[in-house]
């Protein structure tokens, strides 16, 4: 039974180590120094609280991260959370499409990278998009409909719409969620994964060229896709179907990050931007960058911070692509171009800088 390896001492065990590596910087009035001191008492009792579904999740507290609000699980249940997720995500992983590359051990971001940049040479048109808002966008009937498809077992099930129906502590106001997952937290990528799974599956026809397949390519990381097709009348099949899925799962495309076009126009994913003639590095991630120096440099970092910063996206950038970036030129003449403009001054008054954005 699910819930009985859930509530297995090898799995609260290794959920217990990732909860107290997560939580190492937190404040010493956190509630997960208490889980930590009294942790061999705790977890019998949580034992039997999974075992017999009396476990109820605590309300969540809203505080402000960096520029934005964060919604903090508790620390044991950030803990069960991690719980649900390892087990289900064995569970599960065996009906989720090979075309999703979010969840471990299925590629990664990079592994989708490669591929669509494999595929490129034979395909002409391309279909872009991602969802608008996707984790507070789902909606949990629909999502409870699809994980009880797999997941039949009640104590699980209550687990999971305690998860999803959750409320928030805001300074004394409780705040219901009746629509979304929570950002931050170790189950939503594998949910997020499956309320998509319709997608995966009305997709899958199309692809390759056997068995009647219209010979499309298809990739997913999390609510980001890109659909490759031979002929233009093939792509319009392809949009069809995605538009069917998002009306019957109640979600919508995000018009700003939305493309539909010849591949020889290029278009950027996950970061890079592909074309026929080889892989570049997107603009939006160029300027993340650009923003990120500024804004260590406005704040008095000194040279090895951000030489530590540079060489740090670089090896990110170049990581795991097994092929040549390309547009490399152009991409550097307007960062050398954007920092001079920024600072005052040239590349060659900051050798931290020459060293990594060089022709």
């Amino acid at each position: 039974m699910l819930i009985e390896l859930i509530a297995s001492d090898q799995v609260l065990e290794q959920a217990y180590l990732w909860m107290c590596e997560k939580r190492a910087h937190h404040h010493f009035n956190s509630d997960v120094w208490q889980v930590r001191r009294w942790w061999d008492e705790k977890k019998p009792l949580l034992q039997q609280q999974l075992r017999t579904g009396t476990y109820q999740f605590r309300e969540l507290r809203r505080v402000w991260g960096q520029d934005q609000l964060v919604d903090y699980w508790s620390s044991l249940d950030a803990l069960v959370l991690k719980a649900i997720a390892m087990v289900l995500t064995n569970h599960l992983k065996p009906h989720l499409s090979d075309r999703v590359f979010h969840l471990a051990g299925s590629g990664g971001m990079k592994g989708a990278v490669r591929d669509v940049a494999a595929n490129l040479s034979d395909h002409e048109f391309v279909f872009r998009t991602d969802v608008k808002g996707y984790y507070a966008s789902i909606n949990h009937h629909i999502l409870m409909e699809i994980v009880g498809r797999y997941v039949n077992e009640h104590a699980v099930l209550a687990l999971l719409w305690g998860y999803l129906r959750r409320y928030v502590s805001d300074g004394g106001k409780f705040i219901d969620i009746t629509q979304g997952i929570s950002l931050g937290c170790p189950l939503s990528p594998l949910m997020g994964a499956l309320y998509l799974k319709p997608l995966d599956d009305r997709l899958a026809p199309l692809l390759g060229g056997a068995g009647g397949g219209l010979g499309c390519f298809y990739a997913r990381f999390m609510d980001d896709w890109v659909v490759l097709a031979p002929t233009r009348w093939k792509l319009r099949k392809a949009i069809k179907a995605v538009n069917e899925v998002m009306a019957e799962l109640r979600v919508q495309k995000h018009p700003d990050k939305t493309f539909i076009g010849r591949i020889a126009k290029g278009f950027d994913f996950l970061g890079y931007w592909f074309t026929p003639t080889g892989l570049g590095v997107a603009i939006k991630t160029v300027s993340r960058m650009q923003d990120k120096v500024f804004r260590l440099d406005e704040q008095g970092a000194d040279q090895q911070r951000i030489e530590t910063y540079l060489k740090r996206w670089w090896q990110w950038v170049r990581s795991g692509i097994d092929v040549a970036l390309s547009d490399c030129v152009s991409f550097v003449l307007g960062l050398r171009w954007c920092f001079t403009l920024h600072f005052g001054r040239t590349l060659q008054e900051r050798p931290l800088l020459t060293k990594y954005v060089r022709t």
